[in-house]
């Protein structure tokens, strides 16, 4: 299995096309877990970032934010912008393994991605006409729209640093693939090095400065990530613990309360109220 079809196999990968239309007065976005695609078919707009930063779009454009990082979206006119937006998470509460070391937002001109045209084209033509089936149609169109665009972003070399990055480096993408489907390895950062064929010390800078965190620290945020997914699959905590590498269910538990100040049982039962 490649990179990508990977991370968007292994958690159940979800959009929703959640605006269509004109957009005639600021939009923002930042929702927990979700990540977003602007796509930008009309107007003008000046799209401002969490940082403060803000940038001018003037022509046919796609945003695409792979993690919940706050920006705004400002039409310069009254005409407003033709426009869809996409959100996109990796399961419902479950911990989003693109957010935890991306905050970039890249912003692609259409006219130099023209494949993307084709499919938001396809997207607007089934919201306009709304003939049988054009829901389904239009869910999977999303998702593939969204696919596309990470492929486009890597291609373009946009994607520096975090997951997406990671899974396609030619030292990190097996030694990743690997941590994902044995999370219940007893992983050390020497195992690690020599697994991606790299001495300790050049390893860990090395992993730090293109996932953007430690290599433990992304051990230990993915089998948080695994096991939220276990439990709402219905596993018992001491099943949970041990298929993500935990001796015993006190130390999932412990950890479970440091990140999300509940146990594994409360916080199941508050994610199954929400929903």
């Amino acid at each position: 299995m490649d990179a990508l079809t990977h991370l968007f196999t292994y958690f159940p990968f979800r959009t929703d096309l959640f605006f269509i239309g004109n957009l005639c007065r600021r939009g923002s976005f930042d929702e927990p877990n979700k990540g977003y695609l602007h796509f930008i078919r009309q107007g003008a707009c000046q799209l401002q970032l969490y940082n403060g930063k803000s940038q001018y779009i003037h022509k046919p454009s796609i945003i695409f934010s792979p993690s919940q990082v706050l920006h705004h979206i400002q039409p310069l006119d009254n005409t407003g912008l033709d426009i869809f937006c996409i959100s996109f998470d990796f399961g419902s509460g479950v911990r989003n393994p693109i957010t935890q070391t991306l905050n970039n937002i890249v912003v692609l001109a259409l006219e130099d991605s023209p494949e993307l045209q084709v499919i938001a084209n396809q997207i607007f033509e089934e919201n306009t006409k709304q003939t049988c089936g054009y829901q389904a149609a239009v869910h999977h169109l999303c998702a593939f729209f969204t696919i596309q665009v990470v492929r486009c972003c890597l291609a373009k070399k946009l994607l520096q640093i975090g997951l997406l990055q990671g899974l396609t480096d030619k030292y990190l993408s097996g030694l990743l693939l690997e941590i994902h489907q044995y999370p219940e390895k007893n992983w050390q950062v020497e195992m690690m090095a020599e697994k991606a064929l790299m001495s300790r010390s050049s390893f860990s800078s090395y992993f730090k400065a293109v996932m953007g965190i430690p290599p433990m620290s992304y051990l230990a945020n993915w089998r948080i990530a695994v096991a939220q997914m276990l439990l709402l699959k219905g596993l018992p905590v001491s099943i949970v613990a041990e298929k993500v590498g935990y001796s015993h269910n006190s130390v999932l538990t412990r950890i479970f309360q440091r990140e999300f100040g509940l146990t594994p049982t409360e916080w199941l039962m508050k994610h199954r109220e929400m929903s």
